[in-house]
């Protein structure tokens, strides 16, 4: 199988994101632990289950990953995990102002 067709496999459509069964299959977490982290807020999808089914855009993958690592390494509850993505949020806009600062 050609490299580009593997790689368009795992390439989802920008306005459909990525299905709840495939951030599943990519994160090896449990759905329903998945939706948890929706439910708590720390995670949001792009599509709710209400207008057609989860789905969850690159940032939304990547974000469930690093805090379900970082849940995992610090046995962190939902109540804490909500913290530490406000204060990863606040990092992210800190370092966007600042390259705003570098690039004037």
């Amino acid at each position: 199988m050609p490299a580009n067709l593997l790689f368009e496999l795992h390439e989802p459509n920008p306005a459909e994101g990525y299905t709840l069964e495939q951030v599943a299959r990519f994160t090896q977490l449990p759905r329903r632990q998945i939706v948890l982290f929706c439910r708590c807020g720390v995670v949001a999808p792009v599509r709710a289950p209400d207008t057609g089914g989860w789905a969850f855009d690159d940032e939304g993958l990547r974000r469930l990953r690093r805090l379900a690592e970082l849940r995992a390494a610090y046995q962190l509850n939902f109540r804490a995990l909500r913290l530490v993505a406000e204060l990863l949020d606040q990092v992210e806009r800190l370092r966007e102002e600042l390259r705003g600062l570098r690039a004037r």
